[in-house]
């Protein structure tokens, strides 16, 4: 004979589901109508526990002590020792995360156009022919021979063995070769040229200025292939970084000496006039052209800051107030661009 346990099943149902609901909320009754655990009216944890402390007159049992666990930092907390612990900051993870995802670096492009318009020499594209191929910057027009500096003489970076002596590039440049050049070559680098073949490299200056940098910049920065129907990077990686970083500290000379030229700086022209770098009285950081610099006003803490870098330097020592100059301005524009 069949038991009947119809009766019993929505009971045990209703039960088990309460009871998992009550583990899963706390202390709390669940609210079975509801989807969602009830809110606690206290969400810190409380732990109970007892000492016991041994002597010579027996046995004593402290009554329980209640403790709070709390992610709040309280402010003048007590180490033991009579002095205050030391109370930090903690950013939260979700502000970590806005701050590194908001943080986005130009693109090579951009970065180009930036520099041009501040007074630096950095070529627009990427021409193969290094020895004839002139580019245009802010109306003057120039060969990348003199963009990079150094003789442009052709040259290789070893001599073949037991042959005739192959053009090598003066003390003080290097050899630079561009593979775009070579396409199709018997032999791809500067180490040696094929027999019946011309010398593939030119000089430039060394250590290589702002201009051959950013040339040679493009891997690091993640641009694309040609037609390779993908987007650059939009985040800097380590490459991308350090060569900014590069290209800044070489860049710092030219953008001192031109930034103050309408023609050369033109983002930094108002009403047809252009202020220097440094006030040619006293030395200090000029307000006006470290906001061009920057991109944006500067505030009373960048110039603090710049003029702290530049009183470092040695008044009676030229080379160091100039050395100081350019570590002031490359600091700029590295802190202001690399979300620091």
């Amino acid at each position: 004979m069949r038991k009947n346990t119809g009766n019993w099943a929505l009971p045990g149902i209703v039960f088990v589901g309460a009871f998992a609901m009550s583990a899963a909320c706390g202390s709390e009754a669940p609210n079975l109508s509801g989807s969602e655990c009830p809110v606690q009216e206290n969400p810190s944890t409380t732990v109970t526990s007892t000492s016991a402390t041994t002597g010579a007159g027996g046995t004593t049992t402290s009554g329980p002590a209640s403790t709070a666990a709390s992610v709040t930092v309280t402010t003048g907390a007590s180490t033991g020792s009579g002095m205050e612990a030391p109370q930090y900051d903690v950013p939260a993870a979700d502000e970590i995360a806005a701050r590194l995802h908001a943080c986005h670096k130009l693109t090579y492009d951009q970065l180009g156009t930036f520099l041009r318009a501040r007074g630096v020499l950095v070529p627009s594209g990427a021409p193969s022919d290094l020895k004839t191929a002139m580019v245009t910057i802010n109306g003057t027009s120039t060969t990348l021979g003199s963009i990079f500096g150094g003789s442009g003489n052709a040259c290789e970076v070893a001599n073949t063995p037991g042959g005739a002596a192959d053009p090598l590039c003066p003390a003080g440049q290097l050899c630079f070769c561009n593979q775009s050049d070579k396409l199709g070559a018997a032999i791809t680098s500067c180490a040696d040229s094929a027999a019946g073949e011309a010398p593939d490299g030119y000089c430039i200056a060394a250590p290589k200025t702002a201009g051959a940098l950013y040339f040679g910049a493009t891997e690091a920065f993640g641009v694309p292939k040609r037609d390779s129907r993908v987007g650059e990077n939009d985040e800097h990686t380590t490459a991308s970084a350090l060569k900014l970083f590069d290209i800044f500290v070489q860049a710092a000379p030219q953008i001192i000496a031109n930034i103050a030229d309408p023609t050369k700086a033109p983002a930094c022209t108002l009403n047809g006039k252009n202020l220097p770098m440094f006030d040619p009285n006293d030395g200090s950081c000029v307000e006006e052209t470290l906001s061009c610099l920057l991109g944006m006003p500067a505030s009373q803490d960048h110039l603090l800051l710049c003029n702290l870098m530049v009183q470092k330097a040695n008044v009676a020592d030229p080379t160091d107030v100039a050395k100081k100059r350019h570590v002031a301005i490359a600091a700029m524009l590295s802190g202001v661009h690399a979300c620091q």
